[in-house]
């Protein structure tokens, strides 16, 4: 299992929350604490979820994403998800998600 880390960087109205390592059943719920604190804390209204290093998700990482959008709703602020590899877009795509998120492949787009 390879260390989880998220780092965190603020830049005019976005959040933007870089994650590396697998996001699954282990590292899900940390992960999920970790954004929903930062993004009580932070005034930005686009909270940018930086998923190019990450090289898998389970069902679980997709719960917490679901959690987090719903944590990012209730505070008025809106998620996008950014450069999801393409077998992690791919679940994405299979479970619908992909309708639910806005996934974008560079920043700019964000």
């Amino acid at each position: 299992m390879i260390d989880l880390a998220i780092n965190f960087e603020e830049t005019n109205d976005k959040l933007i929350c870089k994650i590396n390592g697998d996001f699954d059943a282990y590292n899900s719920a940390e992960i999920k604490k970790q954004i929903k604190e930062r993004m009580e804390n932070s005034k930005a209204a686009k909270v940018v979820v930086d998923m190019s290093n990450v090289p898998y998700i389970d069902s679980a990482g997709l719960g917490a994403m679901v959690a987090i959008l719903k944590d990012a709703r209730h505070m008025g602020k809106e998620i996008v998800l950014l450069a999801l590899r393409q077998n992690v877009k791919r679940i994405f795509e299979m479970t619908r998600l992909d309708k639910v998120f806005r996934i974008v492949d560079v920043l700019e787009e964000a």
